[in-house]
């Protein structure tokens, strides 16, 4: 049994345990307390008790009275407000505006224990709770809502969070360099309104307030509203300033001018060691053990992250702008000293799930340029000549691994297909001895030119990793299988596009299970198109929108569902087809 007086406080009793009167530092989060460095509040949370200050966690406050905002006291420093470890709109709706059945991140998965926007709404009761108390918003979502940006839910484009949250600085990114400086610079008495110059931080500039000397403008709130060709003008100009090298960025937000400072520099590789030797439990606060635990926990409760960053920078996905693209490996000794840890955890069972990262294959890689590059991806449409693609810092790392005795290790957080390509010997290795079965690969699609506006590799490296994964799976003596990961109702994909696709998913007999119905997530290339239905070169193109079109395309790729068969038999009427060819057609189902 892990004692509660090992995690952070949660209360006064146990604030009293450590004899701690006060606090310095209260993050409020809308997950569970989890005590592991997969959830961004623990993370910050150990960093700062690292450094000396004294931080308590109140997660899951009830947010409809002041009450539980009051049961800590009052931060000496400041309040660190998340929703979580995802974004809220993600965590509680489905791409069409649906709730979802669960919360994986509240205890025994149960509805309706964190507000519907966490950041507005926590930092109205932190504010109410103790009026001069600096509030500091965080975490994913704070991240990609930083600016003007698109809510699918409410179909409407949304100010800045810290705008609407009336916080005092947002910090974006993974944001431990910028936490430690706030800290520091409270700590010794300055005043919060004085910190304008933070890398990885926002604020909303006053009138007394000195702001960036010379920042770039980008279309505002009012200007985005009126002319939607301006949400793509505004993610263009955003993008190639968001990284450390690039300049701060101002946006009126209707009331309020917003300025954000460039990225923080990514963590060192030390700076990266020293926080993953951190003295995590990696459970879930005991308090949730009679109602069921925190089922997020489970599936990365033994993973190990390898590295931070990804360089794909594909379009519908945010990591470049919250982890950015420069790749920042932990060192191999690290590595093999977390995985040494976990025989001292009464719930290890000798396996860890997933060795990896946003892209598992992309550890030990490195670009010269990186830090200043305002290329959107380093691998697509083609590989960048100051990219080193080189394998053999991963090799000798899952060779470590390998040496373990009594731990078995497995890769599970998907490879990038086309990078694997470059060297036979690693996928050899990753084939022969760290697949169960199943490995997780992302196609997305099958149209050259959905992908094309998905910045993904050509469907042709899929076949060809996929003959490649054969081969040295019966060199192994093993059965295999790829699971391929499809999205749906993407910009720029037609129904032309997603017939293509089925066609090919019938010619094959595969029944996919990985698809996913695209959402336009913020500050993403995707919601930028999907918002304008525009490409980044101004062009029109059509964007599957509203219940019909998304619905069809997901469908589409569902054929074999018995809900499916009749979109899809109309889909086919309206294209001059009778049916699809293969096993799984339409007319040859209704005969089962």
């Amino acid at each position: 049994m892990v004692r509660k007086e090992t995690f952070l406080p949660t209360n006064r009793d146990e604030m009293r345990l450590r004899g701690w009167p006060q606090l310095d530092v209260i993050i409020v989060t809308g997950d569970a307390y989890v005590d592991h460095p997969s959830f961004g509040a623990a993370l910050i949370a150990r960093l700062l008790e690292r450094e000396g200050y004294r931080v308590g966690i109140l997660a899951q406050p009830d947010w409809r009275s002041v009450d539980a905002f009051r049961s800590l006291g009052a931060p000496r420093l400041f309040w660190g407000i998340t929703s979580g470890a995802v974004d809220s709109r993600l965590n509680a709706y489905t791409s069409l505006g649906h709730l979802r059945d669960k919360d994986l991140y509240s205890p025994g998965g149960a509805k309706g224990l964190r507000p519907d926007r966490p950041l507005l709404v926590y930092s109205a009761r932190a504010r109410e709770a103790y009026r001069d108390a600096p509030i500091v918003l965080g975490g994913l979502e704070a991240s990609l809502r930083r600016l003007v940006h698109y809510d699918y839910v409410e179909d409407k484009l949304k100010r800045s969070v810290l705008i609407d949250a009336k916080a005092d600085l947002l910090v974006h990114g993974m944001g431990e360099k910028a936490v430690l400086e706030i800290a520091r610079r409270l700590n010794a008495g300055e005043d919060v309104r004085n910190l304008t110059n933070i890398p990885g931080t926002a604020y909303r500039l006053k009138k007394d307030m000195r702001g960036p000397a010379d920042p770039v403008h980008l279309p505002g709130l009012e200007q985005q509203a009126k002319d939607s060709a301006l949400v793509m003008e505004a993610h263009a100009a955003y993008a190639r300033e968001s990284h450390p090298a690039g300049r701060p960025v101002a946006q009126e937000n209707d009331p309020g001018t917003l300025i954000v400072m460039p990225p923080a520099e990514p963590l060192s590789e030390r700076e990266l060691d020293a926080i993953y030797a951190l003295p995590f439990t990696r459970r879930a606060h005991p308090v949730y053990e009679k109602i069921g635990g925190v089922p997020a926990l489970e599936p990365v409760q033994f993973s190990i992250v390898t590295h931070r960053g990804c360089m794909g920078g594909c379009s519908f996905c945010s990591l470049c702008f919250h982890q950015g693209k420069q790749i920042c490996p932990r060192s191999r000794a690290s590595i093999v000293a977390e995985a040494e840890s976990f025989r001292a955890h009464p719930d290890f069972r000798g396996t860890i799930p997933d060795l990896g990262a946003p892209t598992a294959n992309m550890y030990g890689m490195s670009c010269k340029n990186a830090a200043a590059c305002a290329r959107p991806s380093c691998i697509w449409p083609e590989i960048c000549p100051n990219l080193r693609v080189d394998y053999s810092a991963l090799m000798a790392l899952m060779e470590d691994m390998l040496r373990l005795k009594g731990i078995k290790t497995f890769v599970a957080s998907g490879v990038r297909h086309d990078l694997a390509l470059k060297d036979r010997n690693y996928v050899r290795l990753l084939v022969s001895r760290f697949t169960g079965g199943h490995l997780k690969v992302a196609p997305e699609h099958k149209s050259a030119r959905t992908l094309g506006h998905m910045r993904k590799p050509p469907f042709e490296k899929f076949l060809e990793f996929e003959s490649l994964f054969e081969q040295e799976s019966r060199r192994a003596g093993k059965e295999q299988y790829l699971v391929p990961y499809f999205v749906s109702g993407h910009p720029g994909c037609t129904e032309e596009d997603a017939l293509e696709l089925t066609e090919f998913l019938v010619g094959r007999n595969w029944k996919v299970r990985q698809v996913q119905d695209f959402t336009p997530i913020p500050l993403t290339y995707s919601a930028a198109m999907y918002v304008s239905e525009r490409d980044l070169s101004g062009r029109r193109i059509f964007v599957p929108k509203g219940h019909g079109a998304k619905t069809l395309q997901m469908r589409l790729l569902r054929f074999h569902e018995k809900e499916s068969q009749g979109t899809v038999k109309g889909a086919l009427r309206k294209k001059g087809k009778v049916r699809l060819p293969g096993k799984f057609s339409a007319r040859k189902r209704r005969r089962r």
